[in-house]
């Protein structure tokens, strides 16, 4: 008798450590690229340090926040590709709202501004990411991917390039989803994205890599770019045409990016005066400030840029150039979104600059989508953040299940 409760006991303990089993593996549901590798806890959000982080970090006014529920922030290791195409490891934040009922969540994925130092992303600090933020006390499960050259990450990627700029969203994609399976989350088919300024480009870049490459896979249920360039020639256009520039560190992070995606290892020497060239070659590695590569660069394009390449750009030259930045824009091929898109900007923009909207409105219009609005918001590239990102979750709330 003694012998038979003894095995019984046995088998009941390997019939649930199998089940155990069973069970890790189900979550593992990606090999390689979204395979999730690790995560931690790194913060916690109450009530209370939701309307001090709200109030005296991002100066908003917190009484106009629903703040419906605490949050936990993990840093997540996942697999993806690097700059060179190549499987490396990428990092990123998960916000997790902490809700009294057990309910599936939809995801909220957010694309982060330009950064250039390695550590400004929001595995280290989650709260650089006020949509992340904003969306999770809100009951979005919402990631963040640090990107390419950040966090984890050593190498650089090309900047406002299309690929690399959703790469690794849609690997954290994958990753969360194995995140949420081994902590019993229930996510429902909910996908929104947004981003802010170069995060408004990698959000559209973001979209439009789902749509054509990964449609099997996901389905993105509503998108809100938020003062984002969406035609770079133009941009670029605009900027040389204008010859003053405040923030220098933006085209020299695209000439440099260029260079980087092409091969083309002399385009900086036929661009760029010979006193900014190393400053561009040398500061993009992750260890630099904005503000400090603005300091080493000039706002004037006149002297920043050759002379020659000017006229080129601004004539019939540069074709290459101007074929790359086609190219990874989102407003001369045929991409035809079905999900609804509300693009929102400041009306006084001139960083990146207002009409850029509009140019991404008519683009997708004339390739037959339906579902796109505009909103312009009083202020410029700063003043008019809060607004843009505040209207972009509460323009998801009226669709979020």
């Amino acid at each position: 008798m003694m012998l038979k409760k003894i095995i019984f006991i046995i088998s009941s303990i390997i019939l649930v450590l199998s089940c155990e089993d069973s069970n890790n593996q189900n979550c593992e549901l990606y090999e390689n690229r979204g395979n999730l590798i690790s995560y931690e806890l790194i913060s916690e959000f109450t009530e209370g340090a939701f309307k001090i982080l709200i109030e005296d970090y991002y100066g908003f006014d917190a009484s106009q926040f629903n703040i419906q529920n605490s949050v936990k922030v993990y840093k997540v290791i996942y697999e993806s590709l690097g700059a060179d195409g190549k499987p490396t490891q990428l990092s990123g934040a998960i916000y997790v709202p902490q809700l009294d009922k057990n309910q599936s969540l939809p995801i909220l994925k957010t694309s982060h501004y330009t950064i250039t130092k390695r550590e400004a992303v929001a595995s280290v600090s989650p709260n650089v990411s006020p949509q992340s933020i904003l969306g999770s006390m809100q009951g979005y499960f919402s990631i963040y991917a640090d990107g390419i050259g950040y966090g984890e990450s050593k190498t650089q990627a090309s900047y406002v390039n299309k690929q690399a700029s959703a790469i690794a969203g849609v690997d954290l994609l994958r990753a969360s989803k194995e995140f949420a399976c081994e902590n019993d989350i229930q996510l429902n088919e909910q996908i929104f994205t947004t981003g802010y300024s170069a995060g408004g480009y990698g959000t559209m870049a973001f979209h439009q890599v789902i749509d054509e490459e990964y449609s099997d896979e996901f389905t993105i249920t509503a998108n809100a770019p938020l003062a984002g360039p969406y035609a770079l020639d133009q941009m670029a256009k605009r900027i040389f045409g204008d010859n003053i520039y405040s923030q220098p560190y933006y085209l020299g992070f695209a000439l440099w990016g260029y260079a980087l995606a092409t091969g083309d290892n002399e385009a900086l020497n036929r661009w760029v005066n010979p006193n900014y060239r190393n400053p561009i070659l040398t500061m993009y590695n992750g260890e630099y400030s904005g503000e400090q590569i603005n300091n080493a660069l000039n706002d004037t394009m006149s002297v920043l840029l050759d002379s020659q390449f000017l006229s080129d750009f601004l004539g019939d030259g540069e074709l290459d150039f101007k074929q790359y930045l086609k190219d990874n824009s989102f407003v001369y091929g045929d991409w035809k979104p079905n999900a609804p898109i509300h693009f929102m900007h400041g009306a006084d923009d001139e960083t990146v600059f207002h009409f850029l909207m509009k140019v991404g409105v008519d683009g997708l219009e004339a390739n037959g989508s339906k579902n796109i609005q505009s909103t312009s918001y009083p202020g410029d590239h700063s003043s008019a953040a809060a607004a843009c990102m505040i209207n972009s979750i509460e323009w998801f709330n009226t669709m979020k299940q």
